[in-house]
């Protein structure tokens, strides 16, 4: 008898712990997607200012890309994850200050790329938003 009830504490604490390790796990796709995104954005960015600094891909301002569901997904939205939502910032910056920076006659772009999405926890509270911010300096190529 003692036995089984040293066995059934043993199995519902192995339970317990096999749900956290689950949550862990869940959190930690979340988020490493999120970060995905927010690099893969950037990447791009990055990229056409190798190219083209005076590209409309970097025209100051802020693009919003979501999918709200298969019926609902913008021109440019993010494949395959319905539940984050990406926005870019762009903003021209003339300072000397910044080290490699020109006044004129191009300016550098300051690049703001925020990931949020909402995690499912293991209660399934949707309530809790998760945010990832990268940031990055953009300089025309000499």
């Amino acid at each position: 008898m003692v036995a089984i009830a040293v066995l059934a504490i043993g199995l519902v604490a192995i339970g317990a712990g096999f749900q956290q390790a689950t949550s862990g796990v869940a959190v930690g796709r979340g988020e490493t997607t999120a970060v995905f995104l927010a690099e893969q954005r950037l990447e791009q960015l990055k990229a056409q200012a190798l190219t083209n600094f005076t590209a409309v891909l970097l025209n100051a301002g802020t693009t919003t890309e979501y999918c709200a569901g298969a019926a609902a997904c913008q021109s440019t939205a993010i494949a395959n994850v319905p539940s984050y939502v990406r926005v870019t910032t762009i903003t021209d910056v003339a300072n000397a200050a910044i080290t490699g920076c020109p006044v004129t006659p191009l300016s550098c772009k300051e690049v703001l790329v925020r990931v949020t999405y909402r995690p499912v926890t293991s209660s399934a509270d949707l309530s809790q938003q998760r945010i990832v911010d990268v940031f990055a300096t953009l300089s025309p190529r000499n």
